[in-house]
């Protein structure tokens, strides 16, 4: 009897010290839980971010130290940040006591994306391309529409490859000289870009720039499209092309890509 009684009372010592230790435990890995999906961006003015609160069902209060910097967009958990001009601004995610940060430096690089598209693959490249890097965006358009039947449209996008031919465009950049990085995107077409790209980057000056080049295709990839594009651009600093499947638009997979090249080419 004098060893069961000595048995039960070890046992409820050790749930008292168990429950002692318990409580404090949970409550330190509860609060651990509560975080903000990043700490920090560097961003070009014009680039969008979503930050997440996560580990909570508290409502979560957001703002920015500088509206001029970073403008903010509250949803929830959920805040939608845009860079707007150089400079430093922190978001604050405040979630009852607990204060989350996320520190944004905003570059003063200007980006420009052009683009040609017909079926409109090569656009949704370019407008999930600006999201993550800013910029301003300005489609490539003909003076003459191409033909809307396919089998009449590649015809024609033959001869004018074969013939070297420039295609009259209405594009026009003004201020194309403030640009650092300009992006240039198009669909591949009898293996090359369509000749309207070609007429649209001849009509600048690329010294000193940074050329970034990506195209869109059923199956032939880049080839050698972004070496005959960087020819034309003289004097234009190059970066590894890219190249997006047609059926690949724009899922999951594609985006991940696109962010891991833009991050290679320190875009």
């Amino acid at each position: 009897m004098k060893g069961k009684r000595i048995i039960t009372a070890i046992i409820a010592l050790v749930l008292v010290v168990g429950t002692i230790y318990t409580v404090p435990l949970t409550k330190t890995s509860a609060a651990k839980k509560v975080k903000i999906s990043a700490e920090s961006f560097d961003l070009n003015p014009g680039a969008v971010r979503t930050l997440t609160v996560s580990g909570t069902s508290q409502s979560v209060k957001w703002s920015t130290s500088n509206s001029k910097v970073v403008s903010i967009k509250k949803n929830g958990n959920k805040a939608t940040i845009t860079a707007k001009k150089k400079g430093n601004a922190t978001i604050t995610a405040k979630v009852g006591k607990t204060k989350l940060q996320c520190k944004v430096k905003v570059s003063g690089k200007k980006v420009l994306i052009a683009y040609f598209s017909r079926s409109g693959n090569s656009k949704k490249v370019a407008q999930y391309i600006q999201k993550q890097i800013g910029g301003d965006m300005v489609q490539i358009k003909t003076k003459k529409a191409y033909p809307s039947d396919y089998e009449k449209c590649t015809e024609q996008a033959e001869k004018e490859l074969e013939d070297d031919i420039r295609p009259e465009i209405t594009t026009k950049v003004k201020n194309f000289d403030k640009y650092d990085e300009v992006v240039i995107g198009y669909p591949i077409w009898w293996g090359m870009a369509p000749r309207a790209v070609c007429t649209f980057v001849e009509q600048y000056n690329w010294e000193g720039k940074t050329l970034i080049t990506y195209c869109t295709s059923a199956s032939s990839g880049v080839g050698d499209s972004a070496a005959e594009i960087g020819r034309l651009c003289k004097g234009a600093k190059r970066t590894k092309a890219f190249s997006a499947y047609d059926d690949e638009i724009l899922n999951s997979s594609l985006k991940k890509r696109i962010d891991k090249w833009l991050k290679n080419i320190k875009a």
